[in-house]
């Protein structure tokens, strides 16, 4: 059964899951989501990065099934002047797990957003 709201893992990230497979090796965990301002749609298998990043923030993770579920929260205060078009999910060792792009967002000083 597919989920319609995931997010389609960037192949930087599935090199690092083969490469564990590989070698044994410990993989890096889901750590930190990033916001950004960029518009550029999503590649899974080009994009390492955001676009225009402006805040990474750390995250809550949780497993059902075969499913991550990632959540960080973006606050006003951090988003300053700049408008949210893009999110994306880090390991702690930086390499890039998936891109969304969103509709623009913009936000007040006490306003919050919390993304899954």
């Amino acid at each position: 059964m597919s989920n319609p709201t995931a997010t389609p893992v960037a192949l930087a990230y599935r090199h690092q899951v083969a490469l564990s497979a590989a070698t044994g090796a410990a993989i890096s965990p889901a750590a930190f989501m990033a916001f950004g301002s960029g518009d550029k749609p999503y590649s899974p298998d080009e994009d390492t990065a955001l676009a225009a990043e402006f805040v990474r923030v750390p995250v809550a993770v949780e497993v059902v099934g075969p499913e991550l579920k990632v959540t960080g929260v973006l606050t006003g205060a951090q988003a300053g002047t700049n408008v949210l078009r893009e999110v994306a999910v880090f390991t702690a060792a930086g390499v890039l797990m998936g891109r969304r792009v969103m509709k623009p967002k913009e936000f007040e000083d006490s306003t919050e957003l919390e993304i899954e």
